[in-house]
Parts: structure tokens; sequence; C-alpha cells
């Protein structure tokens, strides 16, 4: 498969993503479709097909046999191993904590109309509005004893991430790899966090190294394991505020706070 393939498969999911975002879900809004359910089906409707994707391109452009073994081999599905953990680790430290440092950078681009996020996004994925801690809904959703949007939620993003590095770092890189040599994971990484993440286009320099960081440690380690840990750990931090939410913690105090107010 020629590099400007893999661009386009980049691009075209970004794409996607980008105009289900700004301008599917307001049309769905328009339609009193809940801003949660509206959100997320256009985040992840282009970018869970990715993994069929990824398995019809092993198995027709390269002839692969779509058995677990030679998937398992292909896609570089292997064990983290040793010194490898730290590694994994050492990129988990670096997204998460490039993301809070970076955080000013990405506030000050939001406030300029090209970088502005939509009027609908609230927090925590608004860096212009204020996040209230413990989250008490999450997108208009009330979240306390909720246990149904959390058991939904959770399971879809897992496999949203699942998807995106089947496709990223277990089809696409290790062919990057034989293309570019020891710089394939800037390549990927780089198309990860401009393309397929253009939608959050005021988080594009916080979030690049933690882009950077999956395919590097993917790369060094040669296992897609190793960088959908990295990429789920920070993520996951999303599920504990639902998890708390949905269990109240804390939302007691915050109303007295107020009324003593």
């Amino acid at each position: 498969m020629p590099i400007w393939m893999h661009i386009v498969i980049f691009g075209v999911t970004g794409l996607a993503i980008y105009l289900g975002i700004y301008y599917g879900v307001p049309l769905l809004l328009k339609r009193n479709v809940p801003l949660l359910i509206a959100f997320f089906l256009f985040l992840w409707l282009p970018v869970i097909p990715l993994l069929p994707l990824s398995l019809y391109l092993y198995a027709t452009v390269e002839g692969g046999q779509l058995s677990l073994a030679e998937i398992a081999q292909r896609f570089r599905m292997t064990p983290i191993q040793g010194i490898e953990w730290l590694w994994v680790v050492a990129a988990v430290l670096v997204t998460a904590v490039a993301d809070e440092l970076l955080q000013p950078i990405g506030k000050a681009l939001a406030k300029h109309r090209l970088f502005a996020p939509p009027d609908f996004l609230p927090a925590p994925f608004n860096p212009l509005e204020e996040f209230r801690f413990p989250p008490e809904d999450f997108m208009g959703i009330r979240l306390k004893g909720n246990w149904t949007l959390l058991l939904v939620f959770v399971p879809l993003h897992l496999l949203a991430m699942f998807s995106e590095e089947m496709m990223w770092r277990g089809y696409l890189l290790p062919l990057q790899i034989e293309a570019l040599g020891n710089w394939a994971w800037v390549f990927n990484g780089i198309l990860w966090a401009w393309l397929v993440h253009a939608v959050l286009k005021w988080h594009l320099i916080g979030m690049l190294p933690g882009m950077l960081a999956a395919p590097l440690v993917a790369q060094y380690t040669q296992s897609t394991w190793a960088s959908l840990i990295a990429h789920v750990v920070p993520n996951s931090l999303l599920w504990v505020l639902l998890l708390l939410g949905v269990l109240g913690v804390g939302a007691r105090s915050t109303v007295q706070d107020e009324d003593a107010g």
C-alpha cells in the first residue's frame, strides 16, 4: 500500500469526525436528540469501522489468513515483557503530564475563532467551560445512579480505541516502518494527531506528545498492546469521573457549599 493511501485513511476518518461534530451534531440537536448520543455517534461512527476495515485490508490487499494466530502475528498483538513495561508507563505519564502542562495553550487557542470549540460542547472537553468536580451530569445527562450510561459508555469507548489501535498501529504502522524506517512513529503520530483529531483543533499542540508517545512505544516494543494501553489509560480518567458521578461522591457536600455561599 503506497504511503499516500495511509494519509487518505487517516484523513478521511478525521474529516468524517470533523464534519459530524461541527455539522451533524447541531442538526441532531435541532431534532431534540440528546447531546450525549449525538456527539458520540459522530465521534465513534467513523472510528469503530476501522477494526473490520483493517482486517479487510489485511485479507484482500495482503492475502492474509483470518485466523486468530495469523491476525495476532500480523497486527503485532504480542505480549509486553520485562523492561518494555517501563516504556509503556513512560508513554502514559508523558501523555498525562503533557496534557496537563499544555492546557493553557489549548485554552488560549480556543479563544480564537479559527480554533474555537463548538458552542454546544461542555466541560471537560471544552477548555472555555468550567468543569465542576465531582460531575453531576455528563453532556446533559444526570449521572447519579445512572449505571446504564456507564455500562454502555465504557465498552463502546474501549471498542473505539481498540479499533483505532488495530488500524493505526496494528495494520499501518508496520507498513510505515518498512517504508520510513525509524521515523515511522513520527509520521504515524502526526497523522493521528492532526488529521484524525483535527476536530480538537484547539488541542492540536497539547495532545501531540501523547499522540507521538503511543506509536513510539508500539514501534519500540513491537506490540500493539503497548500503544493500546498508552491510549486507554489516560482516557480512562473520564471513566473514573463518570463513576464518581454515578456514585454521587461529593454531590451532597457540593450542594451544601453552594447553599452556604
